[in-house]
């Protein structure tokens, strides 16, 4: 069955983005740069600082000496996932098989089309709905494969539908640059203009293969196939992972570290409880630090043993974020994830006082458990999870407070939910 592929793009995704939440960077150069340092480069930039010169991975002290009135704002990674989750539950709609990127996305409508038309008509009402729903442009290509629909999107001036026949794919793909062909890359671009004067895609197509891997070697066949416009990878819908995520992004900027660790704790019993509900344990924590300038930081953890309850998963968390967060900066998001997550095993403790411990702490945790099943995740927290909270909820709602043989920790419910 011949395959029929949707490329839809939206350029410069994060400024578009910014630019639907704050119209006064419309038409104006921007461009998206971390931290607050002029030595921090460029990741992506809107149309009008293209045309003024610049291009991504340029210093900013650089871009704004060639272009004074550019405007420099710092990644959004809140902003840009929901727009990203929303672009992807548009193109849900019309294919099972989607497959999403950073402002692209793919359709595989092979087996949609009977029930949603042709490729190309699909891809005019997706582009009707984005802007609709989001306020944004989008360039679409329609092709026989994915390579094809992607130069078709990419070599649209303005929003539309570039359709490519099946059939016409080397053709189509014959004028331009050999750039475009993915694998290429700057070293063997360079070689191929300075020792081969290779300068279309319709000249490297003209060769054989053998002669083609005298000059690029053992990936001779594929950028031959792709030359002629022959692509056979598939649409991949984003794969079920084991790992177990929570992220959190602050409402205000902070670098308190007790309201940090409170929001961290927050994490761990989001986290903890999605493993304990999977029959799960994880041996590895993993922390990302987003600071208000932009700069991300990632940290670590192997833990001695696999664990799943509350109190030794957020020791081993706040072990982490005080080696990972280390920076005199604000921090706006927190992300935390547990890898390696395997099924439980249990094991019989060596000595009865241990083992007496260890069921008394899971015996409390599946009251924990239960409780937050039955009235809700916020009806019961760990204390130190209301960070300045001093007996009064905000609404004045008393809170009752039992201390456990963990530590110095303590729970809180909430007695407006039957806690």
């Amino acid at each position: 069955m011949e395959r029929q592929i949707v490329h839809l793009v939206i350029p410069a995704f994060p400024i578009a983005l910014a630019r639907a939440t704050d119209n006064r960077l419309s038409g104006r150069p921007v461009a998206v740069a971390p931290g607050n340092s002029e030595r921090s480069l460029l990741q992506c930039i809107s149309s009008e600082a293209a045309a003024e010169g610049l291009f991504p991975g340029q210093p900013v002290y650089r871009a704004r000496r060639i272009c004074p009135a550019l405007t420099v704002i710092p990644p959004d990674p809140l902003l840009l996932a929901k727009g990203t989750r929303l672009l992807f539950e548009l193109s849900a709609e019309f294919s099972p098989l989607v497959e999403p990127s950073n402002g692209r996305v793919f359709l595989d409508m092979t087996g949609s089309r009977r029930l949603f038309g042709p490729a190309r008509d699909v891809a005019g009402r997706l582009e009707s709905r984005i802007v609709r729903r989001m306020g944004l442009t989008a360039m679409a290509g329609t092709a026989a494969n994915k390579l094809v629909s992607r130069i078709a999107a990419d070599a649209m001036p303005e929003p539309g539908v570039y359709d490519v026949f099946s059939g016409a794919e080397q053709s189509f793909m014959a004028p331009f640059p050999v750039s475009v062909i993915p694998g290429i890359g700057n070293e063997r671009e360079a070689l191929l203009l300075r020792d081969l004067n290779l300068r279309r895609v319709e000249d490297l197509a003209a060769l054989s293969v053998a002669q083609l891997r005298l000059a690029v070697g053992p990936v001779a066949p594929l950028l031959h196939e792709r030359a002629r416009g022959i692509d056979r990878s598939p649409v991949q819908p984003p794969r079920i992972s084991t790992e177990i995520m929570e992220e959190s992004f602050l409402e205000q900027e902070e670098n308190d570290d007790e309201i940090l660790l409170a929001e961290l704790l927050r994490l761990v019993e989001g986290c903890g409880f999605r493993l304990r509900r999977v029959g799960r344990e994880t041996s590895r924590l993993n922390l990302t630090v987003c600071y208000a300038d932009g700069v991300t930081e990632q940290g670590h953890k192997k833990l001695s043993a696999p664990q799943a309850l509350d109190i030794p998963l957020f020791i081993a968390a706040e072990e982490l974020f005080r080696s990972t967060c280390r920076r005199r900066v604000r921090v706006k998001a927190l992300k935390l994830s547990c890898a390696s997550a395997a099924e439980q095993h249990g094991q019989l403790d060596l000595f009865a006082s241990a083992a007496s411990s260890s069921r008394r702490d899971t015996a409390l945790q599946d009251a924990l458990d239960g409780l937050r099943s039955r009235y809700g995740s916020q009806s019961l927290r760990w204390g130190r999870s209301f960070a300045g909270v001093a007996g009064q909820l905000g609404d004045g709602s008393s809170l009752s407070s039992v201390s456990t043989d963990l530590s110095e920790y303590r729970y809180h419910t909430d007695t407006r939910r039957g806690g």
